[in-house]
């Protein structure tokens, strides 16, 4: 199986299980038995997960190994923020947050702590591009998705993306199930809500009943939003074991769970697809993923996520070499960049996968770094469970 191929497959995983769980979302288990009795059949489109999936596969097509945080920031502002000319229709918690953030003039890492919902799954729901992009490198994936998280996320909400990242990166260069889970506990500390709730669902796969274990196991039901990153994770690991590494079994398996159905099943679908390729995506599902329809991010209207995992292999194979990568000494699985001050030079890449820039505006890369500095510890802490007070923000 090519690089490619798992490439393709990973990504339209993750477009189909958005997809086949978007009407899903938010319904409990027996809501969903009571309406399709298996939800098997894709009926409309995706949401925002494969959207920002898309936008941040172009950056790491853009910026290579030289993503850094205030490279995210600088997309948002010149791509993303001049197309909200109202609300940020099918936004999560973080991204409405963060768009707030920037355009009163903060930076990472404030950016994904002054809003309050860096424990949302904002970010596990877009890391998978940063395992492609990292085959077999679940650490410099983790690393990377981190440098994306810091705009949007904090604590276990940075947790749970480089959790997805590195169970990507390993699945990519073939690991079974087992060992792809292995990889995202080895990039979290052991101790924090993200690891505990994947351990627990694990076990919870023995049980007579696994949807109903699990349930009981890491779902927080007193908590009135269901996109909680280590929720989700943890659910959508553990339907991607209980179906064996199978597209079709772990994807229908995750959004049957309800609760984040969308984002469980495109982070089950994208590690299952990076396991069994291109082909390993249900041709039925496959013929429904079309271009997005950019409802959620105008900038990636009109791509498709098949060019986008071919933009990423492109770029992985024309992406800078690991000497010289930053933080690979020492790196802090909770940390927010590299240690010491070190540099990297940014990869070169094709200008086709990069996203399209609004007219006049500067090119990203030639930004400087700005804000507060890149060595605070953006993911760490924050393990404690949500707070129940957030009120819910309706739009821009």
């Amino acid at each position: 199986m090519t690089y490619r191929d798992r490439a393709r497959g990973c990504l339209l995983g993750l477009a189909a299980g958005d997809a086949l769980g978007a009407p899903a979302e938010n319904l409990t288990p027996e809501e969903i038995r009571h309406r399709w009795g298996r939800l098997t059949e894709i009926e409309g489109g995706g949401t925002d997960d494969t959207e920002y999936a898309i936008f941040a596969a172009g950056l790491l097509a853009e910026h290579g190994h030289g993503l850094t945080s205030a490279l995210v920031a600088a997309a948002y502002r010149e791509r993303v923020i001049p197309a909200v000319t109202g609300p940020m229709r099918g936004a999560g918690f973080s991204e409405l947050g963060t768009v707030q953030a920037l355009r009163r003039g903060l930076e990472p890492p404030l950016t994904g702590l002054v809003h309050q919902h860096g424990w949302s799954d904002g970010l596990a729901m877009r890391a998978a591009p940063y395992g492609v992009f990292c085959p077999g490198d679940p650490a410099e994936a983790a690393r990377l998705v981190t440098e994306d998280g810091r705009v949007s996320q904090s604590g276990e909400g940075i947790l749970g993306g480089r959790a997805v990242a590195a169970a990507v990166a390993a699945a990519m260069a073939g690991a079974d199930p087992s060992d792809a889970v292995e990889a995202a506990l080895s990039a979290v500390p052991a101790d924090s809500w993200t690891a505990r709730n994947i351990v627990r669902a694990r076990a919870a796969l023995g049980a007579a009943d696994p949807a109903v274990a699990l349930h009981e196991a890491v779902v927080v039901r007193h908590y009135p939003w269901t996109d909680l990153a280590p929720e989700a994770v943890a659910l959508a690991l553990a339907a991607y074991l209980h179906g064996e590494g199978d597209v079709e079994r772990s994807v229908t398996f995750g959004v049957s769970l309800g609760r984040d159905a969308d984002t469980i099943g495109a982070i089950a679908g994208a590690v299952a697809g990076a396991s069994q390729g291109e082909r390993g995506v249900p041709e039925r599902w496959a013929a429904r993923i079309g271009p997005v329809t950019g409802r959620c991010l105008p900038v990636v209207a009109g791509r498709d996520i098949r060019d986008v995992a071919d933009d990423l292999a492109t770029a992985h194979a024309t992406a800078s070499t690991r000497a010289t990568r930053p933080g690979r000494a020492g790196e802090n699985p909770a940390g927010s960049g590299p240690p010491g001050g070190t540099t990297t030079e940014s990869a070169g890449t094709p200008g086709s996968a990069a996203l399209p820039r609004p007219a006049g505006s500067a090119g990203a890369a030639g930004r400087p770094p700005a804000g507060p500095g890149g060595s605070a510890d953006a993911a760490g802490g924050g393990t404690a469970g949500p707070d129940a007070g957030d009120e819910r923000m309706e739009g821009l």
